[in-house]
């Protein structure tokens, strides 16, 4: 026997017609598709609020860092690695803490 595959959007659209009839306990249907209850809500809450759009796979990726360097910084450095390309990090730090 075959092992029967299904992406992550097929298992969340499934999932999201059964649990919106409330006909099933909620509990038993995670249980069934293998995600918790809060993982539940949070598909059901986006499914009623944007559609199938909405229990789309989103990007994990941060909206912010903030030990980013600076745009300004990270050009001068480019500028130097330009102009310098045999000099390692060492001697371009040095050569930055002058200005």
């Amino acid at each position: 026997m075959a092992w029967k595959t299904m992406d992550i959007q097929e298992q969340r659209v499934r999932f999201v017609v059964a649990a919106a009839p409330r006909t099933r306990g909620f509990s038993s249907l995670c249980g069934e598709f293998g995600i918790s209850r809060p993982t539940g809500y949070l598909w059901l809450r986006r499914y009623e609020e944007l559609g199938v759009r909405g229990i789309a796979e989103r990007s994990r990726r941060p909206h912010r860092n903030p030990r980013r360097t600076a745009d300004s910084l990270e050009q001068r450095v480019v500028e130097l690695r330009l102009r310098y390309p045999d000099w390692g990090a060492r001697k371009l730090s040095v050569l930055l803490a002058r200005e």
